[in-house]
């Protein structure tokens, strides 16, 4: 049986008991979405600099959200090495370029 919502008073209490829900996988779920979106927003460049881009961003959004409880510390984790591997790729994509 699911939990009632009886005193949500803002968004930051709406998202903590959908995650109390869903066992911690809405945020994570929202962030997962959000890359996908980010990286074909940015498929106009090339597949390196659009995964490097979405990929910072994601790491960024999961720290943020990771600092205040709503995403548990291994996706947090995760999110930072794929960020990291994102930067490398953009790294190498960018010198791949410029010569």
């Amino acid at each position: 049986m699911y939990t009632y919502p009886s005193n949500i008073t803002g968004i930051y209490d709406l998202v903590v008991w959908c995650n109390s829900v869903t066992s911690s996988w809405f945020i994570s779920a929202i962030l997962i979405g959000l890359f996908a979106i980010l990286f074909l927003s940015f498929k106009s460049y090339n597949t390196e600099r659009a995964f490097g881009a979405a990929s910072f961003i994601n790491m960024v959004l999961a720290i943020l959200f990771g600092s205040i409880g709503l995403v548990s510390s291994a996706f947090m984790r995760g999110s930072v090495i794929i960020g990291a591997i994102g930067l490398v790729a953009l790294y190498f994509s960018n010198h791949k370029t410029y010569g």
